[in-house]
């Protein structure tokens, strides 16, 4: 049975759901597109793709309009992604079948706005995506679907998130499918004692502190600060570095404390507490980016030592 099925987004993970779901669903689709402060959503892009996908779009200038929306276009179903405004699910109990909230983390152990960041950060040895009921706690309602991933060495901030716009189709299919055969959808409720709520990384949280941070630490905030922050951040001389792309250095042992640049032929090293060395392959300082071996050209040196110290920065 064909349903009319909402999207709300402010996002561009939304566009590879909207292609699926415009092509393969009779019923209509269309997409209530969130206001955003954020630089790398493009409105026009993502409007100039409904356009010529003969796909129904409304652009928020108030959030309110979103209940306008629901209203006016009566959608059977709505999916919500990457959309950052609270909704009030009182407005929204006119959908038939149901308002399902797509993340891109863990529930209950990663709710909050920024799950990709925060699981690469703290290293997760898999990642996780999960749909589930929207209901008035953030991020709180019972879990209808969810699928991991292994979290690989390769993966980085942005490639996690393109992973998850395409895992999402899979998933918003195969729920529609079982809607549509009029089967009951397993719901897990949420395990409230699990529960943590991480917010927007901010400055502290994507900068390196080498007194406490092992290598495993900081090649795990590399990966969850690429590329949108074009790596993570420490401080050379009140200087602001970033490293964007490192490995820890088997069979090398850390003969300084942690912070401490060695330059060589081979590269830029960087020793580490708990013995070990990771090699800076690539970096962004003074907005050059360069690779590692380089390093020495732009007035690093042996024996310099990074810093942890934030107040430099605003000096």
């Amino acid at each position: 049975m064909p349903m009319k099925i909402g999207i709300v987004s402010n996002s561009k993970s939304c566009l590879a759901l909207l292609f699926q779901l415009n092509n393969f669903n009779r019923g209509g689709v269309s997409l209530y597109l969130g206001s955003t402060a954020d630089p790398g959503v493009n409105k026009a892009e993502v409007m100039s793709f409904c356009y010529s996908n003969h796909i129904a779009i409304h652009v928020e200038e108030q959030k309110e309009e979103l209940y306008q929306w629901q209203q006016l276009f009566e959608p059977d179903i709505i999916f919500i992604t990457g959309y950052g405004n609270k909704i009030d699910t009182s407005n929204l109990k006119g959908v038939p079948r149901g308002v399902y909230n797509i993340h891109f983390g863990k529930l209950p152990e990663f709710r909050g706005p920024s799950p990709v960041f925060w699981q690469l950060k703290k290293g997760m040895p898999d990642l996780v995506l999960t749909i589930h009921e929207l209901s008035d706690k953030f991020d709180g309602g019972p879990i209808v679907w969810e699928q991991k991933i292994k979290n690989e060495d390769y993966h980085s901030y942005n490639y996690v998130n393109q992973l998850f716009s395409e895992l999402q189709v899979k998933a918003v299919v195969e729920l529609l499918q079982q809607i549509g055969d009029r089967k009951t959808l397993n719901k897990i409720v949420q395990d409230e004692g699990k529960a943590a709520y991480y917010k927007r990384p901010e400055l502290a949280n994507v900068m390196i502190n080498w007194e406490l941070m092992d290598a495993n630490e900081i090649i795990n905030l590399v990966k969850a600060c690429n590329s949108w922050n074009n790596g993570a951040i420490t401080l050379l001389n009140g200087f602001e570095l970033k490293i964007m792309d490192a490995n820890i250095v088997a069979g090398k042992k850390a003969g300084q404390s942690g912070g401490t640049i060695t330059l060589s032929v081979n590269g830029f090293f960087v020793d580490c507490i708990k013995g070990a060395v990771i090699s800076v392959n690539f970096f962004d300082f003074n907005q050059n980016f360069a690779p590692g071996r380089y390093a020495g050209f732009y007035g690093i040196k042996t024996g310099q030592k990074f810093t942890n110290n934030l107040d430099s920065i605003f000096k």
